[in-house]
């Protein structure tokens, strides 16, 4: 039947593994837009997002997006870490892309105490730096899901002509649906895969100036644990950064 050759075409696609990332963002309170569109900073050309989950916002001044690339793959993921793969890299940088005015309020925030969010920007120098897919050959199905989501957030994130300041916050994340690990090198020489349900990796580009953070990378099994996780780094955005919030609405910033 045709609606049989359909349903077996669309299971090779990625549209079931978008659907499920959008559910998952849905059920965890974010807005959810699929296909979305931004404005490429770098072609400036218009862009599609896989998922787009948006923290709902009726004021509009704190502006929170997870940019969602999925990959839909019969083949393995693999992150590369090491010990000290976010030494020396600022902690402001690696949280994720925001505005000009969201990092000064972080900024600021961190010298008064941020109880909330402080946790969320600590960052031991363990972390990822690299970011595969297993026997791709010389493409790189995750070089192309990166610099996706990147070019994303920065669109997202950017300060815009005319508009008032925005504590604009946006994070990029690729979503799996085969196993994913992580590797690193031993001490004898030798490497250690680690099979592991997330992960996450410092990913940077020029587009056109410098731009980079943390990269989070997911799988199906833990997406509706981390939509969930999500959801409590908006609520930590929104609940330490009020006073700035009130304070652009009264034109002080």
């Amino acid at each position: 039947m045709l609606v049989d050759k359909i349903t077996e075409w669309l299971q090779k696609t990625g549209f079931p593994l978008e659907m499920e990332a959008a559910d998952a963002f849905r059920q965890a309170g974010f807005d959810v837009r699929q296909s979305a569109t931004y404005m490429d900073p770098q072609s400036e050309k218009g862009r599609e997002i896989d998922v787009l989950a948006m923290d709902p916002d009726l004021i509009g001044v704190i502006d929170i997006s997870f940019v969602i690339e999925c990959k839909s793959s019969e083949k393995p993921w693999v992150v590369f870490t090491s010990d000290d793969a976010l030494s020396h890299y600022n902690r402001l940088s690696a949280f994720g892309i925001t505005s000009e005015a969201a990092r000064r309020a972080l900024s600021q925030g961190l010298h008064r105490g941020l109880p909330t969010l402080g946790p969320y920007l600590s960052r031991p120098t363990r972390g990822g730096f690299g970011f595969r897919q297993a026997m791709s050959g010389n493409s790189d199905p995750a070089y192309d899901a990166s610099i996706g989501a990147l070019k994303a957030c920065l669109g997202l994130a950017l300060d815009r002509d005319g508009d008032m300041s925005r504590l604009a916050f946006a994070f990029p994340v690729i979503v799996v649906d085969t196993p994913l690990f992580e590797c690193t090198r031993k001490l004898d020489g030798e490497l250690e895969l680690t099979p592991v349900e997330r992960s996450e990796f410092l990913f940077s580009t020029h587009i056109p100036s410098h731009v980079g953070c943390c990269i989070r990378v997911v799988t199906t099994a833990y997406l509706q644990r981390f939509a969930r996780e999500a959801k409590a780094l908006a609520n930590a955005i929104r609940e330490d950064l009020q006073a700035e919030e009130r304070n652009i609405l009264r034109g002080v910033i």
